[in-house]
């Protein structure tokens, strides 16, 4: 079916009409959206439904106003109600009923007319409870719609009516809880009805909680695909890995040497995607911290690793053991490699691209010398490298930063690195500048024309300049 209105015929009106929408789907931006859709009847057919697939509540906070100004999607899904079929996702604030107590029933409305809604998520920063009958009501008029996601973001907590009326949704593929205060909700209760069908799940508030409380939940959620925890004991992260077979994703945090399990059993899950989050007053770094996450990955899986780990001494070393025992295991699936808050030397970066010959992004923090220049030479057996990103030392001013990162000598090191052959690293970051590379087709004023390598840069501010 080919497009029709698009104005005068051009290649545009070739595509099919079913093409159209997976095309639009690459716009990211919603003022893009909004202008293909007034280009033609076709267009705005296909760009619609992905308009209203998200709806988001927008607190505008500005001087002049006397107070923020709420911006509600529910007032146009009242005008336009063939418009709320294409919504999937709802965002909703207890902000609404503070500053706009008028649209708390048009937005309960807004909401019913949503029948194939598949995601809530539902933010409150209020400090006490008021904003619980709000949710309340929500939750009553979304157990009568397919809900498959559910968000619960809050700085006072759930009470215990809420938390008992969040049980009664049972075909949940996603759960995420992130609560400031109150009772640490770890799905107590609830696990037992959400095992068949819960894939994604996000618990930010662990603290607290014994670790055979945590396992004995976590054990019955067998079809986990990805797991956040914050605040969980880093004894239970073993155990609880052994019952999870499916789990590709995992984002937890370490606290320590007391991280290991009781158990020697090796973890069921292949993980995919791993992130660790830790801080140490120590200079080398939390202890047993390299042989934790060695532990945690025992066989060939892992394609991105992403390390956040601070030390109130400076910036810790990652040992060249931990690089070389990762390879081991690792070395032809690793293509994602992030450790910006801890050090490595030029050299562990070198063995870094040698030892990970998939690895097409590394990002960290390295020390700065006069000879650092020379980052060519990091990326000179990577063949697969896309993009490197290098911090430097947290002790240089800025100022100093900026003029090492935009000498000549380090461009000319970026311009090798990116001409190498056989290389197809085209982004690099230096301390605050990032440099991008690309071809480049040029006519010049006789007529003639040539393809080009051309690099641009852009420098990250630092926010204490």
């Amino acid at each position: 079916m080919a497009l029709v209105g698009v104005g005068p015929p051009s290649a545009v009106n070739a595509l099919p009409l079913d093409v159209l929408p997976i095309i639009l789907e690459y716009l990211t931006d919603r003022r893009d959206l909004c202008t293909c859709a007034q280009l033609s009847k076709a267009f705005h057919h296909a760009v619609t439904p992905l308009l209203y697939r998200t709806l988001d509540v927008r607190v505008v906070t500005k001087r002049r106003l006397p107070q923020p100004l709420i911006v509600h999607p529910a007032t146009t899904i009242l005008k336009r109600p063939e418009y709320a079929k294409y919504v999937r996702h709802i965002r909703e604030a207890g902000s609404v009923r503070v500053y706009r107590p008028d649209l708390w029933e048009a937005s309960r409305k807004a909401l019913r007319l949503c029948v194939n809604l598949e995601a809530f998520t539902w933010s409150d920063d209020s400090c006490d409870l008021v904003g619980e009958q709000d949710l309340m009501a929500y939750l009553d008029a979304l157990q009568r719609l397919p809900l498959r996601e559910l968000v619960m973001r809050t700085f006072y907590g759930l009470s215990d009516e809420i938390w008992e009326r969040l049980q009664a949704f049972t075909e949940l593929k996603k759960v995420s809880i992130w609560c400031m205060e109150g009772k640490p909700r770890i799905l107590q209760g609830w696990s037992e009805k959400l095992g068949p069908t819960l894939t994604h799940l996000e618990l930010g508030r662990c603290s607290g909680v014994p670790a055979s409380i945590l396992i004995s939940v976590l054990s019955q959620l067998p079809q986990l695909r990805a797991l956040r925890l914050k605040g969980a004991p880093s004894s239970a992260i073993l155990e609880i890995l052994t019952f999870l077979p499916l789990l590709e994703t995992l984002d937890t945090e370490y606290f320590g040497p007391a991280g290991f399990s009781r158990y020697d059993d090796v973890p069921a899950a292949n993980l995919h995607e791993l992130t660790v989050r830790t801080s140490s007053v120590h200079l080398q770094g939390p202890q047993q911290l390299w042989t934790w996450i060695l532990r945690v990955v025992p066989r060939p899986s892992l394609v991105s690793f992403t390390l956040n780990a601070f030390s109130t001494q400076g910036e810790a070393l990652v040992p060249r053991g931990f690089i070389l025992d990762m390879a081991a295991t690792h070395r032809d699936t690793l293509r994602h490699f992030t450790a910006d808050s801890t050090q490595m030397t030029m050299k562990d970066l070198e063995c870094m691209c040698s030892v990970f010959p998939m690895l097409e992004t590394l990002s960290c923090s390295t020390l700065w010398t006069p000879e650092g220049a020379r980052y060519d030479q990091v990326a000179e057996k990577a063949d697969n490298l896309r993009e490197l990103k290098i911090n430097l030392n947290n002790w240089m001013q800025s100022r100093k930063n900026r003029e090492f990162a935009e000498s000549d000598a380090v461009q000319e090191s970026v311009r090798r690195a990116m001409l190498r052959p056989d290389s197809i690293l085209r982004v690099i970051g230096i301390g605050c500048v990032v440099y991008w590379g690309r071809w480049v087709y040029k006519k010049a004023d006789d007529g003639s024309s040539r393809v080009d390598f051309e690099i641009v840069s852009n420098v990250v501010e630092d926010a204490s300049d």
